[in-house]
């Protein structure tokens, strides 16, 4: 039989508190039931195994344990190489681990182990509040480190819980500090998650029914800041994707080779030269300067105000002014926009450049292509067809978030029979109807409006704020934006659409905006998650840069030497001068304190201890020299040898001694 190594009881609390708290998170997130099972189980047997009711597993279950473990992962999964799998199988190891703790070396791997479960934590989520969880697992299991290091006189838990405790506020100042200056090289949390691309938010296409269902979703989007005055709810139009093919049902992208076989580049990336297309917009009116925090998306578009220039590495800008960068968007990110919203863009078309848009599909939607052209030949104008559209949509159609179902002829059926719709339903019918009439027109998607958080002053936009609207080309006048959404339901574009219907989840903050307290902690607690978001999960290499050009006038690598040196060296010194003054007044353990206590007495009754002599000889020599004092000086002398030198005792504790020396008058 291996002999066990029995954790002292101490440490093993904190670890198996810290060992659960550790897997909660990945529990209830992403990890399959039986793996669920094994930790139960596992934390159920190392608690009998303590106790001496049950013994170790023997090799072969713990081979065949192994084995489930590798099955249930795959089964789970179906792959081995995706993030979530190996975070499976790093928590069936530690599982697994728990149940063959023989040494003290055992013990550590677990905890090591629980050290880097805990930081996978931030694969999963970076706020604020996992962050503070975190925190406090690895308050837990630094706990359990020390209680299996320590000397038994130190076996009580809080004790252990106060160091630790102390450590980890001593090490935040040198973590604040290397956070500061060290290189920005990557976070882990940039690992890319394939399970949140579940929500992605506006699709890179669009179908009748798709902004439908991101209606009813009150997820955050990404919120702006501006640094002036927030533009008003008219002019939030941000913009995403340019859809300008059409099947007959779907809208998507153009392709780069409808622009880059006729001798322009589709996209102009960032540090390139303006392309042609480029200088044909006009910019007129003052830059609007705002900053994006855009949550994980896994596209590559980005969201802006119209016309927008991001300078921003592996950032492009596109030949139907879009924004988007080289790789999908897997983490919080954030960007610099100018934006310019007063604009003219491609004031000429060229002829392939019409025939792109106004293509549509042969055989779908006859009846909406003869209204338009029998419309052409009576309103030849092209502004004035438009306005003939909307007011006619503007007195006999609704706007609803529950539209009925549309067959093939998508248009025809909106048009002609239901009537009612959402705004991909508008601006898909109205750009296909002028289309027909000959009008370049293509649809927009993005998001409309946001929400003023009023304690910070920026721009919350959620998925229920998707929207989709349409950009016909006038003569002289190039791209103009018309949402035919604003001539049906015009309160959609003063405010968001959650004030009309209401998030999904019933149990979301959004939905109680009414109630003044709990909007007012939702707002606060947004508050503090932006602040976090930006300036600690964006500190990114152009942020330190600007950080550490305040604070130290430069980024050279003396500058940054010198600081580090010189606040490390200062904080180290304040410790130890703490540490100094702390070992003029220290009193050594309860059990040591007492005693003293005890033997100043007798000093002042005239019997005081001399230098080097044993406490056993100390009370026999009082005992000779006080007979009246013999057995209470014996029976404080035994109680102090056996709680300090004896603690395997349980029975006995620091409180009976101070007891017996309080009742002790010499």
């Amino acid at each position: 039989m291996i002999p066990a190594y029995q954790i002292p009881r101490n440490s093993l609390g904190w670890l198996l508190l810290g060992y659960t708290l550790s897997l909660i998170p990945h529990l209830l997130l992403h990890l399959p039931l039986g793996i669920w099972a094994a930790a139960t189980v596992s934390l159920i047997w190392r608690v009998q195994v303590f106790r001496g009711i049950w013994s170790f597993p023997p090799a072969y279950v713990r081979y065949i344990l192994v084995a489930m473990g590798f099955i249930g992962v795959f089964l789970g999964y179906q792959q081995w190489a995706g993030l979530e799998s190996m975070l499976a199988l790093l928590i069936t190891a530690l599982t697994l681990k728990l149940l063959e703790t023989h040494s003290k070396r055992d013990v550590l791997v677990v905890v090591y182990l629980q050290f880097v479960v805990t930081g996978t934590l931030f694969l999963l989520d970076q706020s604020i509040l996992v962050a503070l969880y975190g925190l406090a697992v690895l308050l837990v299991t630094v706990t359990a480190l020390l209680g299996l290091n320590q000397s038994t006189e130190h076996r009580w838990p809080l004790r252990s819980l106060r160091m630790s405790g102390k450590l980890i506020l001593q090490a935040l100042p040198l973590a604040l500090i290397l956070f500061l200056v060290m290189p920005r090289i990557g976070s882990l949390w940039s690992v890319p998650n394939p399970s949140a691309s579940a929500k992605t938010g506006v699709s890179d296409s669009m179908s009748p029914g798709d902004f439908t269902k991101l209606g009813r979703s009150g997820e955050l989007a990404f919120r702006a800041s501006f640094e002036n005055e927030i533009p008003s709810a008219k002019q939030l139009y941000w913009r995403g994707m340019v859809f300008s093919r059409f099947d007959g049902r779907r809208w998507t992208q153009a392709r780069i080779n409808d622009y880059t076989t006729h001798g322009d580049s589709a996209v102009r990336w960032h540090g390139q030269a303006t392309a042609s297309w480029e200088q044909q917009i006009i910019k007129q009116g003052a830059p609007l300067r705002y900053e994006i925090t855009i949550e994980p998306t896994q596209q590559m578009y980005l969201f802006a105000l119209p016309v927008a220039a991001i300078e921003k590495q592996n950032v492009g800008f596109t030949r139907d002014y879009r924004v988007l960068q080289q790789k999908p968007i897997n983490k919080r990110s954030q960007y610099q926009v100018t934006s310019y919203l007063d604009y003219k863009a491609e004031l000429e078309l060229a002829d392939w450049r019409y025939l792109n848009e106004t293509q549509l599909p042969a055989g779908f939607n006859p009846q909406t292509i003869a209204l338009a052209r029998q419309w052409l030949a009576e309103t030849p104008n092209t502004q004035d067809l438009i306005d003939r559209f909307l007011n006619v949509i503007n007195q006999g159609f609704y706007y609803s978030l529950e539209p009925p179902a549309l067959g093939r002829h998508t248009v025809d059926e909106f048009l002609f029979n239901t009537n009612t719709g959402f705004c991909e339903h508008f601006a898909s019918s109205f750009v296909v109807f002028m289309r027909a009439a000959g009008v370049p027109a293509r649809v927009v998607a993005g998001y409309q409006g946001g929400e003023v958080n009023p304690y910070e002053n920026y721009l919350l936009v959620h998925q229920f704020d998707a929207h989709a609207w349409a950009e016909v080309w006038i003569e002289g006048q190039g791209w103009v934006r018309v949402d035919p959404t604003a001539a049906v339901a015009p309160e959609r574009i003063e405010a968001s659409i959650d004030n009309l219907s209401g998030a999904d989840n019933p149990l979301a903050l959004v939905n109680f905006k009414s109630v003044r307290l709990l909007n007012w902690a939702r707002l606060q607690m947004d508050r503090i998650d932006y602040g976090w978001n930006r300036f600690v999960l964006g500190y990114d290499a152009d942020l330190q840069s600007l950080v550490l050009s305040r604070l130290l006038g430069g980024t050279d690598a003396l500058r940054i030497g010198l600081f580090m040196l010189g606040t490390i060296g200062l904080y180290l010194a304040l410790i130890l001068l703490r540490w100094g003054w702390s070992m003029k007044s220290i009193k050594g353990p309860p059990t040591v304190r007492y005693y003293r206590r005890f033997t100043d007495k007798l000093a002042k009754a005239g019997l005081p201890r001399s230098a080097g002599e044993s406490p056993t000889a100390y009370a026999e020599r009082v005992a000779e020299a006080r007979p009246d004092l013999a057995n209470a000086v014996r029976d404080i002398t035994a109680l102090f040898v056996a709680l300090r030198y004896k603690p395997e005792n349980k029975r006995l504790d620091d409180n009976a001694l101070k007891r017996r020396v309080a009742g002790f008058k010499p």
